[in-house]
């Protein structure tokens, strides 16, 4: 019965994401123990059984050809942002990366500049427009987001202090070591 249990919260847990109900795992987790009934000692399944529920929900719901074409457009997105920035030594993260993108999913890059106010103006050089800067400070330190809507898609630039930049981050989905692809990998994903 527990995997069973685990299966059914994996499961509402991803349709929740890709409605846009939640954006977080473990706010979507936690809303399905919620509306399934299941007890607060339910054990919750893990980010990646999450992530794999929403890679078939979204194939299911858009077809395989449009999730390819979504996903195409997204790595061309941001093979575009990473020559833009390039000076800044960016790295494609995430779904985009994965391929394991839904219908909410953005092109999530990391960047490092003590100055990310030249990575904005090096964006809005480049016609990247309506670029806004949002100041984040949690027990990772502090940082900067840059956010903006690409042809549809949601673009999210994280920039880290150039200190960070041989630093690599641990995935929140996997609980390994980040997974990252600079643009000459990029490429070799898009050839």
């Amino acid at each position: 019965m527990k995997k069973d249990a685990q299966k059914l919260v994996a499961q509402a847990a991803a349709r929740f994401m890709v409605d846009g109900l939640e954006s977080e795992y473990l706010g979507a987790k936690e809303r399905a123990v919620l509306m399934l009934g299941l007890g607060s000692q339910t054990r919750l399944p893990s980010n990646r059984k999450v992530r794999e529920c929403i890679a078939l929900l979204t194939r299911d719901q858009l077809g395989a050809t449009e999730v390819d074409r979504r996903l195409r457009d997204m790595r061309l997105i941001a093979e575009e942002i990473m020559l833009a920035i390039n000076d800044f030594e960016p790295f494609l993260i995430g779904s985009t990366l994965s391929g394991d993108i839904h219908s909410t999913s953005d092109v999530d890059l990391h960047a490092y500049s003590d100055s990310p106010g030249e990575i904005c103006e090096h964006l809005i050089e480049w016609g990247f427009e309506e670029v806004e800067e949002e100041y984040v400070e949690n027990r990772k330190g502090k940082f900067v987001h840059l956010r903006w809507t690409e042809r549809g898609y949601p673009v999210e630039v994280t920039v880290y202090p150039l200190s960070w930049r041989d630093i690599t981050p641990y995935s929140s989905v996997t609980g390994k070591p980040m997974k990252r692809a600079d643009l000459a990998g990029l490429r070799r994903l898009l050839a």
